[in-house]
């Protein structure tokens, strides 16, 4: 029996014209083969946040489960943050359990004691040759380093290409970086600092993680499940952004500060202050620009059916650190907090009503939904590479 035709079928319906487009089938979001090929053929392609730079300090190393990868962030006494295979070249133990800082400046395998440097290179194999014998003429350590990842940091968040192929990091972000050059550039975005204080917040999702993404990206569900937030951004003042190659979203028209003007420290024309654009740069990242704070919210799959949301803010200027700003920043993120919290049920209960088979894909509506579906066109056409 062929299992591939119905979901190569229903991969083809995603890309009908929007009244006549199904979604993607539910088996997309339940096999755990599914999320094995999201990680093989849409994850590992892309650029894909995968943690954040305030989360490594100086000589500490931190490993990261991607969709089953043991993957380990580092950052050497320069500053310099590096993404490797956590895994030692040897024998493939997992090298670094649990984050910490190495206080010898070396990442040493437990089980035969291999070491390597914050570079990845292999610089120690104790007794390789026998006993008390630390090289061997056969074996070239310099061949033998971890296995690096292609890596690099933007505002704070670490992004992988997992792939190690395609384009660069500047080529994949410079459709959006051109899309916000009405209100910045690179140098002024690079101004907002991650907040010393409540700047960050973690929620587990019991769904699949493009439910989470496919949420984010419209604004349909204002009115219903963000009422609080509605009665001052309200659905009407939503607009939908541009959408390109790998980002879609939507924006605010009537932006206000939860905390008042005394953060906003932005150059911003004077027009453009009380506008506020939330893209999803695909697969996994999810941005708020606003006029005086930033925020990434990174969806990281844990299985098929269960997500994790890490949310970081960053500020300007002082506002960042500075203890009399304090209180905005803990205004910001519990204001986040509420509205995030707010999304939980709504797409557990997604995930849940992707068991029924009186639903296979859903329909979409020809005004609200076209983000949602450029997502589903955009998963599709790498999920199909894989089938």
């Amino acid at each position: 029996m062929n299992t591939r035709r119905p979901v190569e079928e229903a991969l083809q319906r995603v890309h009908l014209p929007i009244e006549s487009a199904s979604g993607l089938p539910n088996s997309c979001y339940t096999e755990h083969s599914a999320f094995e090929q999201d990680r093989d053929t849409v994850i590992a392609p892309s650029w894909t946040c995968i943690g954040f730079g305030t989360d490594v300090p100086v000589n500490w190393a931190v490993p990261v489960d991607l969709m089953g990868y043991p993957l380990l962030i580092t950052r050497d006494k320069a500053g310099t943050v590096r993404v490797f295979h956590n895994v030692c070249s040897h024998r493939g133990m997992k090298l670094v359990p649990e984050a910490g800082k190495l206080g010898t400046g070396l990442i040493r395998c437990k089980y035969h004691s291999w070491a390597y440097d914050f570079s990845g290179e292999l610089i120690g194999t104790p007794s390789l040759g026998g006993a008390d014998i630390n090289e061997h003429k056969d074996f070239d350590p310099t061949v033998n380093g971890l296995k690096p990842i292609r890596s690099t940091v933007w505002m704070d968040n670490i992004f992988i290409n997992l792939s190690n192929s395609g384009e660069s990091f500047d080529e994949f972000l410079a459709p959006l970086m051109q899309h916000w050059s009405k209100w910045v550039t690179a140098e002024s975005l690079n101004e907002f600092k991650p907040a010393a204080t409540h700047g960050k917040l973690e929620l587990v999702v019991k769904s699949n993680w493009k439910l989470a993404i496919e949420n984010f990206l419209e604004a349909y569900h204002l009115p219903w499940v963000h009422p609080g937030l509605n009665s001052y951004s309200p659905l009407s003042q939503h607009y939908d952004i541009e959408r390109g190659q790998n980002f879609s979203g939507q924006g605010s028209s009537s932006y206000t500060s939860p905390a008042g003007a005394d953060g906003n420290l932005s150059t911003w024309p004077k027009e453009q202050l009380k506008y506020a654009e939330y893209p999803v740069l695909y697969p996994n990242t999810l941005l708020g620009l606003q006029s005086d704070h930033f925020f990434t919210m990174t969806i990281l799959p844990l299985s098929e059916t269960e997500s994790l949301e890490r949310v970081q803010l960053l500020f300007l200027g002082d506002v960042a650190d500075a203890d009399t700003h304090e209180s905005h920043r803990q205004s910001i993120l519990e204001g986040w907090r509420e509205v995030f919290s707010e999304d939980i049920f709504a797409v557990e209960g997604m995930q849940q009503g992707r068991s029924s088979p009186a639903y296979q894909g859903g329909v979409f509506s020809p005004v609200m939904d076209q983000h949602t579906l450029h997502f589903h066109q955009w998963v599709a056409n790498r999920f199909a590479n894989g089938l």
